[in-house]
């Protein structure tokens, strides 16, 4: 991801109604989602049907990035939204190396928390004309990179979700694999390996008990400045440091003891990824088929670096991700 054009820009979202709010307050700084709701839907007047919802977690090593960097939110899953008249929802989330893993699970149930309680009046409040109903049995939750750990993390911790299909493009999930604990040779998106130095100046600069939610600006035009942050700490063996190591914050250690998982899980990486090993993907396959063997996993490896579906050319309604859209309609 660091590799694509760092400017961001906001035409992306043009056809949708963008709604911000905060869904918590840690030590007095506002932790903020958005909702995109599609104009055509309040165009049309009241609507008939209830609106099927997309959960979407943004990437960036749980480091950088934020929930409305649009080189990061690719076409295709406006493609999927516009098609399926789905609203979606994003959220940030505390990042490292500020926080710990345990910070980020702790706002994930916090925004599912939100999302229950609070989604469905604000809806009603943004656009009382169309009468917007969320559809709560029709929830798909999609995010590449970090996001697909927050998205496995929603599955296995929180079946009181009803997510009915879950979309996870390269995720970074096989945390215990040796690439994110060990320093040795790592040329991520062809980078030399980046002094851990860089981490500590930053820290050392950054005021005391900070708290972090956005890389960049997510209505300005413009770059991210943490990406290298979260290079180096993989780079260099320490992002468990940072990250933590305790049981719970790890996908595969929670996958087996997990109460439920959504009933369709597409999984696709780049065969040649360099920020996210592949093998974690063809693994977390696997493990799913071992221990739900009643879940509809899909996986499709391509050719490609980190952050491929964000190519413009990639679409909902060709190739293999037609296939892959088609397969999921049957769950959402």
């Amino acid at each position: 991801m660091v590799a694509a054009p760092l400017v961001h820009d906001p035409v992306k979202y043009k056809d949708f109604h963008v709604h911000h709010e905060t869904y918590k307050i840690v030590s007095g700084h506002s932790v903020e989602l958005t909702i995109l709701v599609p104009k055509f839907l309040v165009e049309n007047g009241e609507l008939s049907e209830k609106t099927p919802i997309i959960a979407e977690f943004h990437g960036g090593f749980l480091v950088g990035g934020n929930r409305l960097f649009s080189p990061w939110f690719p076409d295709w899953l406006v493609e999927l939204a516009f098609s399926r008249r789905a609203i979606v929802i994003t959220p940030d989330y505390r990042l490292l190396p500020e926080a710990n893993g345990h910070d980020i699970l702790e706002d994930l149930s916090d925004f599912w928390k939100w999302f229950s309680e609070n989604l469905e009046t604000k809806l009603a409040g943004y656009h009382p004309e169309a009468k917007i109903q969320p559809d709560f049995d029709r929830i798909l939750a999609t995010g590449g990179s970090a996001g697909g750990w927050l998205i496995s993390q929603s599955m296995f911790l929180h079946p009181e979700i009803n997510i009915q299909a879950a979309i996870l493009p390269y995720p970074m999930i096989n945390l215990r694999d040796r690439f994110w604990a060990e320093k040795y040779e790592k040329p991520i998106f062809g980078l030399p390996t980046l002094p851990f130095a860089m981490v500590e100046a930053h820290l050392q600069n950054s005021p005391p008990n900070a708290v972090v939610t956005v890389d960049g600006d997510i209505e300005k035009v413009g770059g991210l400045t943490r990406i290298p942050l979260g290079v180096s700490m993989v780079q260099n063996g320490k992002f468990l440091d940072f990250f933590g190591r305790e049981t719970e914050l790890f996908p595969f250690e929670n996958l087996p003891r997990a109460e439920r998982v959504s009933p369709f899980v597409w999984v696709f990486h780049g065969k040649q990824d360099s920020a996210v090993p592949v093998s974690g993907s063809e693994k977390f396959v696997a493990d799913i088929q071992k221990y739900q063997p009643n879940v509809d996993v899909r996986l499709d490896l391509q050719d490609g670096e980190h952050g491929f579906d964000t190519d413009d050319h990639l679409t909902i309604f060709e190739g293999w991700m037609k296939e892959g859209v088609e397969q999921m309609s049957a769950y959402w």
